[in-house]
């Protein structure tokens, strides 16, 4: 069985399962690529939106209610 290699150009080290798998661009990295900075996922934007309305959303659902008594 052939080893999965880098998916970033040039790169010819083995990809590191489960790891090294961008859910985004669905490459398969080793660990020096495996995060989305690192081989400049297509996707990167994508992800910072979603991770940035992902927390929004649970600082709104935290969010402290003041209650004023009359």
């Amino acid at each position: 069985m052939a080893k999965v290699r880098c998916s970033f150009p040039e790169c010819k080290a083995a990809a590191r399962p489960i790891v090294g798998d961008c859910a985004f661009c669905k490459g398969k990295f080793c660990s020096t690529h495996r995060l989305l900075e690192d081989h400049n996922c297509r996707n990167l934007e994508d992800c910072k939106r979603e991770a940035h309305e992902q927390n929004a959303m649970q600082l709104n659902k935290e969010r402290t209610q003041v209650i004023k008594t009359a």
